[in-house]
């Protein structure tokens, strides 16, 4: 038995297409790019790629995003595209969650994981820098590469706070909150290198009560009629609907459909011995044989 049997073995009544999974698991993603409009154009980013012999082309639901061609990508991090602010190593996973957010000029907008800054900036970028957006990241050793990649790409809508997510401040509103939650990263473990490990029940009961706390202050924290969107790169539905679902029916909130133009698999409205709000169909399962990415969770949240 290989690695991903092993490590996801448990999930094989749960993921469509199984086999496919594990088969995609296999493969390292691809590498996604995606330009910054606050500095520069997709046209021009794209020009200069392939002046370098990188092909590149957006993918049809952003056109911000570029996928590179196979083999392509290994060297962009060093790019003097990517050193003045250009463009943005980033998953397309990553980018849904920001999307999702419809962040928009003039927004009052809160990250509250906002390390190393890839949504962060992605949200900065569509509200074209204006406005008010908080990246709030609440471990001090990760400050660093937040506040490094918001200089590089240009923001200065941004401040940085550095609360732990469950006591941010509750002395102002927001239109949009994030919450990109600490997880147990199973979407993570994708390519030859990956190295994945079984997530101890212990340190999943830690997790689950950490995504609840950031999700309780998210909702605290974003006015009414305003937007929460609740993501994480792992597939296990303890962390992700079994965190939303008890959610949605305390607080009186609703799912609503993401409004970006991807396929994924719908979120789970039943697991094993639970049912959760059917509103949880609008959520989305990015799994990697579908969605050529990282494994994600996503979900948005109105505010009545």
């Amino acid at each position: 038995m290989g690695k991903f049997e092993r490590a996801f073995g448990h999930y094989a009544e749960l993921i469509p297409d199984f086999p496919g999974f594990l088969d995609a698991l296999r493969r390292a993603p691809p590498l996604h790019l995606r330009v910054n409009t606050v500095k520069a154009t997709v046209a021009d980013v794209v020009r200069a790629l392939a002046s370098q012999g990188v092909a590149a082309a957006p993918e049809p639901w952003c056109d911000v995003l570029l996928r590179l061609a196979d083999g392509a990508g290994p060297s962009a991090g060093t790019t003097l595209l990517h050193a003045l602010g250009h463009v943005y190593v980033q998953s397309a996973s990553s980018a849904v969650a920001a999307l999702a957010l419809d962040a928009r000029p003039g927004d009052r907008v809160l990250d509250l994981c906002a390390a190393p800054g890839s949504k962060t900036s992605l949200l900065a970028q569509a509200m074209e820098d204006r406005g008010c957006l908080v990246a709030n990241e609440p471990s001090p050793g990760r400050l660093k590469s937040l506040t490094a990649n918001l200089d590089r790409m240009g923001v200065t809508c941004a401040l940085v706070t550095t609360y732990s997510g469950q006591n941010f401040p509750r002395r102002t509103l927001f239109d949009r909150v994030l919450v990109d939650a600490p997880c147990s990263g199973e979407g993570t473990w994708r390519g030859p290198e990956a190295r994945p490990q079984a997530t101890k029940p212990d340190f999943r009961a830690y997790l689950i009560r950490q995504q609840r706390g950031v999700l309780s202050a998210a909702y605290d924290l974003v006015r009414p009629g305003g937007t929460v969107v609740y993501s994480t790169c792992t597939y296990a539905p303890a962390e992700n609907e079994g965190v939303v679902g008890p959610f949605l029916e305390e607080t009186g909130a609703s799912a609503v459909p993401l409004g970006v133009g991807i396929g994924g698999v719908p979120g789970l409205t039943e697991w094993e011995d639970r049912r959760f709000p059917p509103g949880l169909a609008h959520a989305r399962r990015l799994y990697p044989h579908h969605f050529d990415s990282e494994g994600f969770f996503v979900v948005r949240l109105a505010k009545p």
